[in-house]
């Protein structure tokens, strides 16, 4: 975008300085003959009026007669000796045969006195010489007015058409799937406009679609697998099994279990990915003993990981505005997906800010490869390395972190511990105390 307008304006540039300066000689070309002619002509009967004062004066009379008639003109008036001027060879015979003839150098006209070795010149300059640099300066503006500014007002407006497409698929791209492009019909971005709008509206539809489906599905799966269930506890307690039978209706209880777990999960993604309103705003609440709380719980549900919690000493309170329930099931997704993997400690660290406060979750672990780091956060995204699905999961723990943190107008993010050298994950939530 930035290298049309870049290149147009180029353009226009290199119009305003080689149009003026590429036309003119063509035109003075055209007219300079003509323009030589009409000169002469209108001069014929100065100068033969001028002769008729001067011939059969001597040199010094005829000197004191021309400064005598200076006075009643109003460019300059002279007499030379023909081996004075600077005349091209081609109008030495046009000068003797007695014809007027233009003199370069010091743009005057000049014809011989008689049959004298003297000449009569007339100008150096004449009046309204400097009328070519005036008419410049007007095909300049007239340039500038009917071509230059048109075509800036083109480029503003191209310009600003392609920023707000721009803007609009940003937009789109980050979750607004509401966003369209907004030009006028007379934009030569219209075409463009309708096909970006009719491609997302489409989208649009089939994301809703997609959800619909996924919410659908998944709430018409609790049916089946509660009577399944049920089914279960009822066989288990109608007839007594042996060994064996026990093992395989409690293996079969577990992927129930497994089922039903997938299926909240893939409704609680599906919660925040409609990012629902908040009314009345979030509420004001305490991080740091909220956070303490949190790994409190957690440390008790994985026994076999030390989980630590750091932050400022300094930080005894830090209230912001978030929403505990939710922020909570971030922050908990986070510390059970470091301690699938970490070796022995998980690190929960509260960092304090003015505008934006961080909590980090780090582990020991064998970390993220970089090159998956933006794929970690998509739904069912599994690595193929060291977090392997042995580990557990269905890719959905990550995705939902993201969510929440969005719903939060925050962001989260992974990378590598500085003290620990396994994974980092961050989650970035901006402070905002006011209602």
């Amino acid at each position: 975008m930035k290298r049309i307008f870049i290149t147009i304006y180029i353009l226009l540039l290199l119009t305003l300085f080689i149009v003026p300066f590429g036309i003119s000689p063509i035109i003075e070309q055209i007219f300079e003959a003509d323009v030589e002619k009409a000169q002469r002509d209108l001069s014929k009967g100065t100068f033969s009026l001028i002769a008729e004062r001067l011939v059969g004066l001597d040199e010094a009379h005829q000197k004191e007669e021309l400064a005598t008639l200076q006075s009643r003109f109003g460019y300059p008036l002279g007499l030379y000796r023909l081996d004075q001027l600077q005349i091209d060879e081609q109008d030495k015979k046009d000068l003797f045969n007695g014809q007027i003839i233009e003199e370069d150098e010091k743009d005057m006209l000049v014809r011989r006195l008689g049959s004298s070795d003297r000449a009569l010149t007339m100008g150096g300059p004449f009046p309204g010489d400097d009328l070519n640099f005036k008419a410049t300066l007007i095909f300049w503006g007239l340039l500038i007015v009917f071509l230059t500014l048109p075509a800036l007002a083109w480029t503003f407006f191209l310009n600003r058409n392609i920023k707000n497409i721009e803007k609009t698929t940003v937009r789109f791209a980050a979750g607004d799937h509401s966003a369209r492009v907004k030009v006028t019909r007379i934009s030569s971005l219209s075409q463009i406009a309708t096909a970006v709008n009719t491609m997302a509206e489409k989208i649009q539809k089939l994301l809703e679609s997609q959800k619909e489906l996924s919410n659908s599905v998944s709430h018409e799966i609790r049916t089946p697998l509660s009577r399944i269930k049920f089914s279960l506890e009822m066989l288990l307690d109608a007839t007594p099994q042996k060994d064996h039978e026990k093992k395989y209706i409690a293996e079969i209880g577990k992927d129930v279990e497994e089922i039903e777990s997938l299926v909240n999960e893939m409704l609680t993604y599906a919660k925040f990915e409609r990012e629902p309103d908040r009314p009345g705003g979030l509420s004001k609440n305490e991080m740091v003993s909220w956070l303490k709380n949190i790994i409190h719980i957690e440390h008790k549900n994985i026994p076999d990981k030390d989980i630590i919690f750091r932050t400022n000493p300094e930080t005894d309170r830090f209230i912001i505005r978030f929403e505990p329930v939710y922020l909570g099931w971030a922050v908990r997704n986070l510390i059970r997906n470091a301690s699938k993997y970490a070796g022995k400690t998980v690190e929960v660290i509260f960092e304090p800010g003015k505008d934006i406060c961080f909590i980090h979750v780090d582990d020991d672990g064998p970390g993220i490869p970089v090159i998956a780091r933006d794929q970690i956060f998509e739904p069912f995204f599994r690595l193929d390395g060291s977090r392997q699905r042995e580990s557990g999961g269905y890719g959905l723990g990550l995705a939902i972190a993201k969510r929440i943190a969005i719903w939060h107008n925050g962001a989260v993010s992974v990378g590598e511990s500085p003290s620990l050298k396994g994974a980092r994950f961050t989650l970035h939530l901006p402070v905002t105390t006011e209602a």
